[in-house]
């Protein structure tokens, strides 16, 4: 079958595999006919890497106009300077035409035509590719398809650290419709030939407004302008606490100076940034007490004011020249900032004419229930506070992000199947219009793949059939071995339920509680919370669950076992060979070990997430013993414990990242579960010396 990939630009047959690999070169903002030429490009280099594996003996062109041939594919963009990702695939005589409505859209009805073909892309890289059988014939749909997402402000990920980045993510999330990146210098232009709108920006303030700063005039920030700082409701502003009450929202020479250094980031380090991140202090729940600011309403209000009074002095500078574009800005609706409630006043309506937008983030909701279950005391307060938000009128659109892989969670083996499957929809009808969480993890996603497919294909989609999506998960992973994971699956995620009750960053979930603790013997019980009882109850639920995940891991460990069996008969009589290079080591690797690569990744975070559950359960439990008084019950309490830590002190949680600034760590396990100041402080106060802590 001869096919021709039409790229609607003069000189196609030659040049489009050299502008779809450009983008360094590519001035994405100010030449937006080059930005669609590379896309666009990139979308046909797409098609026929990917059809050629599909098609035996297929001959794929580049034309910039139809000519004849077997198979017709035209790609069309409707307004190439912009990045809606909405698209239509048209069945046409011999072939099909994607049109985007942006050039992102294009790109994704480019991958919408191989996902009929059968192609998925469950995880970065080869090893996440799936294939689908030979075929001789292109799949074509008998009517025009439709794309676009349900999520239209974007969907994406938070990126918190500077050293996340990954061009083969970056190429997984353009595959999964994501549009929504982390800025980064090495993958920035990569995003930008995707399509993807670049984020930059977070809790910025702490850092320009720190009181120790050194202005020109020799003085600190502080010496010079104590009154910048918010008012404590205890009426007195001090140096050791300038940070924990959000800065003033009326003072007009200190939005003069925000605005400056605003500009100069947008000049500067964040010129490629569309979307700007503007959170206040982290102070939870302490905002200015000034008369002036206290007359503009709530924390929310004042977050607008200041918000508002920034945005008048962008668009000044782009009017003026001293800036070049006008980045949209992202606030945050969020208990650490004192905003998670609505405002009280209209929302200012510079903010809503520029399209600026707000992200709710609610960091300490439960994930035992839906979001939108009436029953859930946790859940509750949350959906009242984005209703706040989203009834607004006129308001300004809202983004949910979620807390999937939040450090309390991190790099554990947490499922949140149920959770989006329900969730995501009702945030829809609840009148959100884009998704985030924090924070993606960059490598060893093992079972945390299925969390980011579903969640990639519910913010596009959120009619999306979650059973068929499912099957087709586990029949596509994990081959031979779909059920045994599936039941897999479903033990961890109900082990992992209470995670927020166990982990959360609130102050009545355990590991709060745990971290807390000085170690010595309590004058109360450990209190629990209103989904984990204390004292006994609360460790027959840890140990409950951390045996869920023992029967989980039995399961992978079965698959394991047969699929070694499996490999062995297959290998009989097969010749091995030598990589020459690190790419053929790569490709060898894949060639007859997908699945044992898969379940050993399974086996080792799902290792991590038994050991932290016990760990913390045994914590609670030697916490109790000392509360009763019971000191063979602490004692053999005790020796679980260490038992459990050395265990944790022998593996590595292979990446973590530095912050602020560059960097990679790798932390072993018992300093990842949080708790290895807990068991020092335990020591210090006699566990195990036959001391009782008193």
């Amino acid at each position: 079958m001869n096919i021709l990939i039409v790229n609607p630009f003069a000189g196609a047959d030659q040049q489009t595999a050299v502008w779809a690999a450009a983008e360094e070169t590519v001035d994405f903002r100010g030449d937006p006919a080059g930005a669609a030429r590379c896309t666009l490009s990139f979308a046909a280099t797409e098609l026929k890497a990917f059809l050629a594996r599909t098609l035996d003996g297929a001959g794929i062109a580049f034309a910039a106009a139809p000519r004849p041939c077997d198979f017709l594919i035209e790609l069309r963009v409707l307004e190439p300077a912009g990045k809606a990702s909405a698209f239509t695939l048209e069945p046409r005589a011999g072939g099909v035409r994607i049109t985007g409505d942006g050039r992102t859209g294009t790109l994704f009805g480019a991958y919408e035509l191989l996902r009929l073909q059968g192609w998925r892309w469950f995880a970065p890289g080869p090893e996440g590719e799936l294939a689908p059988p030979p075929a001789t014939r292109l799949a074509v749909p008998p009517q025009p398809v439709r794309g676009e997402p349900s999520f239209s402000l974007g969907r994406g990920f938070d990126f918190g650290c500077v050293s996340m980045e990954s061009a083969e993510l970056c190429l997984w999330m353009a595959r999964n419709r994501l549009n929504v990146s982390g800025c980064r210098p090495a993958t920035g232009p990569l995003c930008e030939k995707l399509g993807m709108s670049p984020a930059l920006g977070g809790h910025i303030f702490e850092e320009i407004l720190h009181p120790d700063r050194m202005l020109p005039s020799g003085r600190s920030l502080w010496e010079e302008h104590p009154d910048w700082f918010g008012l404590p409701a205890n009426g007195r502003r001090e140096k050791a606490t300038a940070q924990q009450t959000q800065f003033c929202a009326c003072r007009p020479e200190l939005m003069d100076f925000l605005g400056d250094e605003l500009l100069a980031y947008l000049n500067g380090k964040w010129r490629m940034a569309e979307r700007i991140y503007l959170w206040g202090f982290d102070t939870w729940g302490s905002t200015c007490r000034c008369p002036d600011c206290q007359r503009l309403g709530n924390s929310s209000d004042q977050m607008l004011q200041i918000a508002s009074q920034l945005r008048a002095r962008i668009d000044r500078a782009a009017a003026t020249g001293r800036l070049g574009h006008r980045p949209r800005l992202v606030l945050c609706a969020y208990e650490g900032t004192a905003t998670l409630d609505g405002p009280q006043q209209p929302v200012p309506q510079n903010l809503v004419d520029a399209g600026d937008c707000i992200t709710f983030y609610p960091i300490n909701r439960c994930y035992a229930h839906d979001f939108a279950a009436n029953g859930c005391s946790w859940n509750r307060p949350y959906r009242t506070s984005l209703v706040s938000w989203t009834g607004q009128q006129p308001g300004l659109p809202v983004t949910i992000g979620e807390y999937y892989n939040v450090s309390k969670f991190e790099d554990l083996p947490l499922l949140f199947t149920a959770r989006i499957a329900a969730d995501l929809p009702a945030y829809h009808r609840l009148g959100a219009r884009g998704m985030t969480y924090m924070h993606l993890p960059m490598v060893n996603w093992a079972m945390r793949t299925l969390t980011q497919l579903l969640y990639a294909q519910v913010a596009w989609d959120v009619q999306t059939d979650v059973p068929s999506f499912l099957a087709e998960y586990f029949d596509r992973w994990y081959g031979p071995h779909a059920t045994r994971l599936r039941q897999a699956y479903e033990l961890l995620e109900e082990g992992w339920l209470a995670c927020a009750q166990w982990r959360a960053w609130c102050a009545k979930s355990i590991l709060s509680q745990l971290l807390q603790w000085d170690g010595r013997r309590p004058e109360q019980p450990l209190p629990g919370n209103d989904h984990l009882a204390p004292g006994g109850g609360l460790v027959a639920a840890g140990r409950h669950a951390a045996g869920l995940m023992d029967q989980a891991l039995a399961l992978v460990e079965q698959a394991q076992a047969d699929e070694r069996a499996r490999q062995a008969q297959a290998s009989r009589g097969t010749a091995g060979g030598t990589a020459v290079n690190p790419a053929q080591q790569r490709a060898q690797e894949l060639q007859g070990a997908r699945y044992e690569k898969r379940l050993g990744e399974d086996r080792r975070l799902l290792i991590y997430g038994r050991d932290v559950m016990a760990i913390m359960t045994e914590m609670a439990d030697y916490h109790d013993a000392l509360y009763r008084r019971d000191a063979p019950a602490a004692a053999a309490g005790w020796q679980r414990l260490e038992q459990l830590a050395d265990q944790l002190d022998r593996y590595c949680l292979p990446i973590n990242f530095e912050e602020p600034g560059a960097g990679l760590v790798s932390r072993d396990a018992l300093t990842r579960s949080q708790l290895r100041d807990c068991l020092r402080r335990c020591r210090q106060a006699g566990a195990g010396s036959g001391e009782t802590g008193t």
